[in-house]
């Protein structure tokens, strides 16, 4: 009876804040779309990791591999526009738009003329002057811009600065959303812990990893166990060697949507000079990162603190330094050079990659920080260091 009260309580909070999340989304949405003047705005996405959050972000749902448009009238009501049924019916489901509606044959490749055809007519329908489209130049292949350039009956312009710039800023209940996937994420993460050794398969040691993410209720998942110099390699079959640096890295998107990183450093035996040193390096990076970052730091100030430390090895860099994360990327872009500034309610990924010059050796460590008034917090609850195995 007890447990069964506070379903009852928690469910309805649950959509309560949801709602609340969504009016404020619309609200930017609408306040953005009046500085630049558009009447319309078309939001594009796709069922993939990095490119699915604009699409999760207004409609609450995002479809596996396939794309999906949301239709906003300027103070009106969100469209959903599908190319499966099936699509339609879930995003009627868990998505957070009510009117959805679907067109098309549902070729992942292929066929999609129908649903660019029915988005476009919608949009027409709303005699606008002016139509944004979030995607247009970064996400849409050449035949999608170029078939709603063509058959809106007005000026279409790409709007998906104007969204980063909304998505970027986070409300207290988005943080307490990213806070419980991070949170999943370092779970998945504990796991290499009992689970990495000599002989053991990157394919294995990711699969516990794995398990406890999508037991944990994970919808996507990128987990990487690498001894290499760069941690981007799937997990394969080759077994692990002894006196190894090991990069094992955990990319998930939890039942809310949001989606988050972690990172760690582990040595099977004894690494060389050369693999602890560069590891080493990693580790003081984002020790500094830690103890340094705070609102009002421009990007490039955190970008040449990582530089310095990778400089001091003659490391080269495998991969950018970070960026803005929520659901999906964000601005803004950690990079050595940048105006960009840290402001209250940005959250940022930080994520240090160096690999020696011959590319023989590496290391990564990663973690996320929400930026405050005064101060910017680090979610993990481990410490950055070479864990010895």
């Amino acid at each position: 009876m007890y447990i069964s009260r506070i379903k009852e309580w928690i469910i309805p909070v649950k959509q309560r804040l949801e709602q609340d999340n969504m009016h404020s989304r619309w609200s930017a949405m609408d306040q953005a779309m009046a500085a630049h003047g558009y009447d319309v705005a078309v939001i594009y996405g796709k069922g993939i990791i990095t490119q699915y959050g604009y699409l999760n972000y207004f409609g609450g749902y995002y479809p596996v591999l396939r794309p999906g448009y949301v239709v906003y009238p300027r103070g009106g009501a969100p469209t959903a526009l599908y190319n499966t049924r099936a699509d339609a019916y879930l995003a009627r489901q868990t998505g957070t738009v009510a009117d959805v509606r679907f067109t098309g044959t549902g070729d992942v490749l292929h066929a999609e003329e129908a649903l660019l055809a029915e988005v476009a007519s919608l949009v027409s329908g709303y005699r606008p002057g002016r139509v944004g489209v979030v995607g247009l130049k970064s996400l849409m292949t050449g035949f999608q811009q170029a078939y709603l350039t063509a058959r809106i009956d007005a000026v279409v312009e790409d709007a998906t600065g104007m969204v980063n710039r909304i998505k970027a800023y986070k409300s207290e209940e988005e943080k307490a959303g990213i806070a419980a996937a991070f949170e999943l994420a370092e779970r998945s993460f504990l796991t290499f812990r009992d689970h990495l050794r000599v002989g053991a398969t990157p394919a294995a040691v990711a699969a516990e990893a794995e398990r406890v993410a999508r037991a944990g209720g994970a919808i996507d998942t990128l987990v990487f166990v690498e001894e290499g110099p760069y941690f981007l390699r799937k997990p394969t079959l080759t077994p692990l060697r002894g006196d190894r640096l090991v990069t094992a890295y955990v990319e998930l998107i939890d039942a809310n949507g949001y989606w988050v990183e972690k990172a760690g450093l582990f040595a099977l035996g004894q690494p060389s000079d050369k693999a602890l040193a560069i590891g080493e390096a990693c580790v003081q990076a984002m020790a500094d990162i830690k103890r340094l970052i705070r609102p009002g730091m421009r990007v490039s100030e955190l970008g040449q603190l990582i530089r310095t430390h990778g400089d001091s090895v003659q490391a080269v860099t495998g991969i950018w330094h970070g960026h803005g994360i929520g659901i999906d990327h964000d601005i803004p872009v950690i990079a050595d050079e940048g105006d960009e500034v840290l402001e209250p309610g940005m959250v940022v990924s930080i994520h240090p990659n160096f690999a020696d010059a011959d590319e023989e050796v590496g290391a990564s460590i990663a973690d996320v920080f929400v930026v405050g008034d005064e101060e910017a917090r680090g979610l993990s609850k481990l410490p950055y260091e070479i864990v010895q195995l």
